[in-house]
C-alpha cells in the first residue's frame, strides 16, 4: 500500500473493481490519491462472489483512514457492469454479486453517501477534470483493459443514457471475425484468448501477449495489430455518430502504447470521415482514472458538496 497525506484530511474510500484486479484508495477532494491498495479479483473460481473481497477492501481502507486521523466522507465504487441511473448493478457479466453493493458498503460509513457507478463512467469523470478533458465541449472516453467500454462526456457531464447502458462499445460486432464482439476481439481478455486459440499456448493476459510481441513473436504481433485495427475502425464509426471534440483512451491496456496503440491510431486515421478528425489523446491519469473518478463521484455528490460548503 502506498501512503501519503496525514491527520485531519477528509477523504473518500474509492473502489475500482476490475475484471482481474480490485483497486482501492483514499481520494482527497482535489482528486489526489493519498493511499492505494490492490488485490487479484479472481477467487474460488469466480470473480469476487458475493462481493466479499470488495467489502473487505473498503473496510481495510476505512480502518486505514482512521489510523491516519482522516475523516471518511463517503464511499465511491466503480464496477465493470451496467449500472442504472439510480446506482444499481443491472448485469452480471463480470462480478458474481447477489446483493447490491450500496447496501453492503453503507454500514461502513453510516449516514454518509455511497455512490455506485460503472467503472468507465468513473474514468470519464476523472478525465473530464484533468487537462486531457477539461475545456473540451465533448469527448469520447474509451477504457481498454480486461474489458472494453466507453462513455460520452459533454460539457463536463458524463452521459449515462436512459437505462444507464450508454457504454457498450465492446458489444459492437467485428466484421469477418469469429469473436463474439469487439470486446472479445480487442480487449485484454480477448487478445489473450485469441493468442491462446491460435498458438495453443496459454497467455495469462494481454500484457503477456505484448511482451511476446516485443520479443518478436509473429502471432502476438498479428493479434495486437488486428485488435488495434478493429478498435480504430470502431472509433471512426463512433466519431461519425457522436462528433466529439476528442477521443481519450485510458484503462490499464489503453495506457501502455506500443503496437496495439499504433495500429489503433492508423486504422482510425484511415477510416475517420470527419472533416476535423478529432484527436486521439492518452488519458492523463492512465490506469488511475477509474479510481480517481470513483472518489470524485462522492465529492461531487450533493450531500458531500453541501457539507463542504458549510465547512468552507
Amino acid at each position: 500500500m502506498r501512503t501519503a497525506g496525514g491527520a485531519g484530511a477528509r477523504v473518500v474510500v474509492a473502489l475500482d473493481i476490475g475484471g482481474t484486479t480490485l483497486s482501492g484508495g483514499l481520494v482527497a477532494e482535489e482528486g489526489a490519491v493519498l493511499c492505494a491498495a490492490e488485490r487479484p479479483a479472481v477467487r474460488d473460481g469466480g470473480r469476487d462472489p458475493g462481493l466479499r473481497d470488495t467489502v473487505a477492501l473498503a473496510r481495510e481502507l476505512t480502518v486505514r483512514a482512521g489510523d491516519m486521523g482522516a475523516q471518511v466522507v463517503g464511499i465511491g465504487a466503480g464496477f465493470p457492469e451496467y449500472v442504472s441511473r439510480a446506482g444499481a448493478l443491472t448485469s452480471r457479466d463480470v462480478i458474481g454479486w447477489d446483493e447490491q453493493p450500496a447496501g453492503l458498503l453503507a454500514p461502513l460509513v453510516p449516514e454518509r453517501p455511497v455512490v455506485v457507478e460503472s467503472d468507465v463512467r468513473c474514468g470519464a469523470l476523472a478525465e473530464a477534470r484533468t487537462d486531457s478533458g477539461r475545456g473540451l465541449g465533448s469527448f469520447l472516453y474509451v477504457s481498454l483493459g480486461t474489458g472494453l467500454s466507453a462513455a460520452f462526456v459533454q460539457q463536463g457531464r458524463v452521459w449515462a443514457g436512459q437505462c444507464g447502458e450508454a457504454l457498450g462499445l465492446g458489444t459492437w460486432p467485428v466484421h469477418g471475425s469469429l469473436a463474439p464482439d469487439l470486446e472479445g476481439y480487442a480487449s485484454g481478455s480477448g487478445i489473450a484468448a485469441r493468442y491462446s486459440a491460435v498458438t495453443g499456448s496459454a497467455a495469462t493476459g494481454a500484457r503477456a501477449v505484448v511482451a511476446r510481441a516485443e520479443a518478436g513473436d509473429a502471432v502476438a504481433c498479428d493479434v495486437l495489430s488486428t485488435a488495434g485495427g478493429a478498435l480504430g475502425t470502431a472509433l471512426a464509426w463512433a466519431v461519425a455518430l457522436l462528433d466529439p471534440a476528442a477521443i481519450v483512451v485510458g484503462g490499464g491496456l489503453g495506457s501502455v502504447g506500443g503496437l496495439l496503440d499504433d495500429s489503433m491510431r492508423t486504422a482510425y486515421a484511415e477510416h475517420a470521415r470527419h472533416r476535423g478528425r478529432p484527436p486521439v489523446r492518452r488519458a492523463e491519469l492512465g490506469a488511475l482514472s477509474g479510481l480517481v473518478g470513483a472518489g470524485l463521484t462522492v465529492w461531487e455528490h450533493p450531500a458531500c458538496a453541501r457539507e463542504t460548503h458549510r465547512i468552507a
